[in-house]
């Protein structure tokens, strides 16, 4: 296998380095790759910069070569890899052969089909006997025998598949989690550091003990690789650590020594979460009104935060409140990095969206919302100072309502927090005005939790209602035991703009809470 990727290698270099007196134009095979280079060399840039169809593009010339000018037969491919012997094969060998095989059955679905079949990811205990320290990983042994109770029987173009795949990944991929990283495998993030790969499926972090990088140096060239779409900077001694996006949906966070104890990275993808139904989302008991409680509170034009620890679904449930937005409001969206592709998801909606660029921060963006036909401004997710306070201006004198994520825990720390930013950004000098200000541009907070077995909910909605000498918290929605239940009614002033923007109230299951 080393020897072919050499080889492809080789190949492809004499190809985009020949100029045209060197081609000898009588190899028809030759010269059709020849015409083909300048695609070539693009390609090559743009699919460590996260371009699928480009990474595709790739993938179908290597293959190509593999078959025509290095015309390697069906029984050289069996010898590279020995698919239907199972003991000849590496637990990496196993595992793409598996991953080959569900995706060609059920498409990206095919990894969460597998794992379904199988029961897995199952829960591991510590050690020690007393440890109790559970977690969730997929063994060598599992993966084989699985590979020994369903085996597999490719045909040639099944074999030079996996091995293009496998060419690819080690000259300009990203080693055994390219298609991981990719949108050919619907797992929700990737995250790998010395001796450890794990993916996170359904709020679930799974260890692959079975993958791991033979090599500090191997780990650090996949770090570099996708450390290269950051539009203004290096990953360097000096800059150790870096956030950015991905050309196919997905946030990229990397770190390297000497600020980290070693190369890591971690994938966020976005690409698995769609534009679904609150009603999908929200499975419990009462579900129904915790649905009719947030379609109250978006239809009723009030400023909502959605809060929670990472990937306890904030994003999934913001994609899917846009749908109770009233159709007619224009909605800009401000992000960090491209994630929420809201555009394509509500094509019929007046949405634009913009990220950070060069020097073009999310304040300066909120900033410049107030200045287009703003009805609903989003951000997808208060993590500075900065861009809390523009939110909270934002929020005070731009459209008709504003939504955001954060990851504050309690709605005591997540006004503690609005309010020192601006403290610090605004040049507030009073505490208690400062945090007036925060009460009257925070409505609502939304609460997102998930459980040890990655089972998502809403935890709690709570009421954030301005008084005379400061504030009043006051949970409108809680969980309990599995159920959702009514806490307590919306407060006059919020409730009196509820009626005024959302006729229909009245109709909707969870009326109660504005009865008052």
């Amino acid at each position: 296998m080393d020897q072919l990727t050499a080889s492809v290698k080789a190949y492809i270099e004499e190809l985009i380095f020949s100029g045209e007196e060197e081609n000898p134009g009588k190899d028809w095979r030759k010269d059709k790759f020849y015409h083909q280079k300048g695609r070539l060399r693009q390609a090559l840039h743009r699919c460590s910069l996260g371009s699928e169809k480009d990474r595709l593009f790739v993938r179908e010339f290597i293959k190509e070569i593999v078959s025509e000018p290095l015309g390697l037969s069906e029984r050289d491919l069996f010898h590279l890899l020995p698919a239907e012997q199972e003991y000849n094969l590496s637990a990496q060998d196993c595992f793409e052969i598996l991953i080959y095989r569900e995706m060609r059955c059920y498409g990206e679905e095919g990894f969460v089909k597998l794992c379904g079949r199988y029961n897995l990811p199952r829960e591991r205990q510590g050690q020690a006997q007393k440890e109790e320290n559970f977690g969730y990983e997929i063994s060598e042994d599992e993966i084989r025998g699985i590979l020994q109770e369903e085996p597999v029987h490719f045909t040639y173009p099944d074999l030079l598949e996996i091995i293009a795949q496998r060419v690819y990944q080690e000259l300009y991929g990203f080693s055994f989690c390219d298609r991981l990283i990719s949108q050919e495998i619907a797992v929700d993030g990737v995250s790998a550091g010395k001796n450890t790969v794990y993916i996170m499926l359904k709020g679930k972090k799974i260890r692959l003990s079975f993958l791991r990088f033979e090599s500090e140096n191997a780990l650090a060239r996949v770090v570099r690789k996708l450390a290269r779409n950051h539009p203004h900077a290096q990953l360097s001694r000096r800059n150790c650590a870096m956030v950015m996006g991905l050309q196919n949906n997905v946030r990229v966070t990397v770190a390297r020594p000497p600020a980290a104890e070693g190369w890591n990275f971690y994938v966020r993808k976005f690409n698995t979460i769609s534009a679904r139904e609150v009603g999908e989302l929200l499975t419990d008991q009462n579900a129904a009104f915790a649905v009719s409680l947030l379609r109250i509170l978006v239809k009723g034009c009030v400023n909502l935060v959605i809060t929670g620890e990472q990937a306890s679904g904030k994003t999934t449930l913001l994609k899917a409140l846009v749908r109770f937005i009233d159709g007619r409001y224009s909605i800009r969206l401000a992000e960090g990095t491209l994630e929420m592709h809201l555009g394509e998801l509500y094509p019929e909606r007046n949405i634009l969206t913009m990220q950070e660029y060069g020097g073009l921060q999310l304040k300066e963006i909120l900033s410049l919302f107030k200045k287009t036909d703003t009805d609903v401004t989003i951000c997808g997710e208060i993590n500075e100072p900065q861009t809390a306070e523009a939110f909270i201006q934002i929020a005070q004198s731009g459209g008709r309502f504003t939504m955001c994520t954060s990851h504050h825990n309690t709605t005591e720390r997540l006004i503690s927090y609005m309010r020192n930013a601006l403290l610090k950004e605004a040049g507030f000098a009073d505490e208690k005005v400062a945090t007036a200000q925060v009460v009257e541009a925070l409505h609502f907070d939304i609460h997102m939790e998930t459980d040890r077995y990655g089972h998502r909910y809403i935890e709690r909605i709570t009421e954030i209602e301005r008084e005379k000498e400061g504030y009043q918290l006051r949970e409108i929605l809680t969980f309990e035991r599995g159920t959702y239940r009514q806490a307590g009614q919306i407060g006059k002033e919020h409730g009196q703009r509820i009626r005024r923007f959302y006729e229909g109230w009245d109709q909707e299951e969870a009326a109660d809470v504005l009865a008052g």
